[in-house]
C-alpha cells in the first residue's frame, strides 16, 4: 500500500469514528489526518522527481561512455586529428595519410594541409605536405596523399 492510500485509510477511520466535533482531540486528529495526506504527496512528488533525475544521470552517463571510448580509443580510428590536435568529424576530412613511423592512418580536411605538417597522434612524428592547391582540386574526395 503506497503512503497516500495509508494516509486516506487512516482520514477514513477518524471520519467513521463518529467523534464530536467540537472536542478538542478531534480537531487534532483531523489535523493530523491531514497532515499524513499533505506529507505522503509531497513524497510521492519527491520520488517522481527522483526517479525522473536517475534516468536522466543514466543517460548522461551512456553519452560519457560514448565520449570516453571516442577520446580513449587506442588505434585513434573512429577519432581524426587535425593540425591543433582536435577532433574533426568524418564528414568534413576529405584525405588519409599513412605515417610512415607507426602506420597510423590519419584523415585529413583541406585546411589540414594548407598548413603544411601536422604532428601524428599515434606516435608525434611531424608529417609535412607539400600543398598544391591545383593536385587538391583534380584528386576526389577520400584519396591518399602520402
Amino acid at each position: 500500500m503506497k503512503l497516500s492510500e495509508k494516509a486516506a485509510y487512516i482520514k477514513g477511520l477518524i471520519e467513521g469514528m463518529e467523534l464530536d466535533p467540537t472536542d478538542k482531540q478531534t480537531k487534532i486528529w483531523k489535523l493530523m489526518s491531514e497532515l499524513l495526506g499533505e506529507m505522503a504527496e509531497e513524497i510521492g512528488e519527491l520520488e517522481q522527481c527522483y526517479d525522473d533525475l536517475s534516468d536522466q544521470m543514466d543517460g548522461i552517463g551512456e553519452d560519457l561512455a560514448g565520449v570516453e571510448d571516442l577520446v580513449y580509443d587506442e588505434s585513434f580510428e573512429r577519432f581524426s586529428f587535425n593540425k591543433s590536435g582536435y577532433g574533426e568529424s568524418d564528414a568534413e576530412m576529405a584525405y588519409e595519410v599513412t605515417c610512415p613511423t607507426c602506420e597510423t592512418t590519419i584523415a585529413l580536411s583541406e585546411e589540414n594541409l594548407t598548413g603544411g605538417s601536422i604532428k601524428c597522434p599515434g606516435c608525434g612524428e611531424v608529417l609535412e605536405f607539400d600543398y598544391d592547391e591545383d593536385e587538391l582540386d583534380d584528386q576526389p574526395s577520400g584519396a591518399d596523399e602520402e
